[in-house]
């Protein structure tokens, strides 16, 4: 109590009996008694109230955190791709240019191979 070992109260209670005398010192005890213990009272309520104080704006810091983080937790890199191409769909895509077969107007898909047997 107090950081107090047994022998140190003994002697305080000791030098008490004789300070103070064996008719007012229970008066004394319980009069030193109640403000210690008011005082740890005080003490307790003002550590309840800084940290109840500081735990708040911790809690307050951790709510902000909370939507950002969940939104990383359920992220999905696919349906992520998905909703950006719904968002601005692509152009159809370009039909390539007919090759040419080497002959002036002549497209390329139109020309037919020759074969052996065509040719003789």
């Amino acid at each position: 109590m107090l950081g107090m070992s047994m022998g140190e109260l003994i002697l305080l209670a000791l030098v008490g009996f004789f300070v103070i005398g064996p008719e007012r010192l229970p008066g004394a005890i319980r009069a030193v008694a109640g403000v210690v213990t008011q005082a740890k009272q005080y003490a307790n309520a003002l550590k309840d109230q800084v940290n109840g104080g500081e735990l708040a704006e911790v809690r307050k810091q951790l709510d902000e955190l909370r939507e950002p983080l969940a939104e990383i937790r359920s992220a999905d890199p696919r349906r992520a791709w998905r909703e950006a191409l719904r968002e601005e769909p692509l152009p159809p895509p370009a039909r390539p240019a007919p090759r040419r077969s080497g002959r002036p107007g002549v497209p390329m898909t139109s020309v037919v191979p020759e074969t052996s047997e065509a040719s003789g």
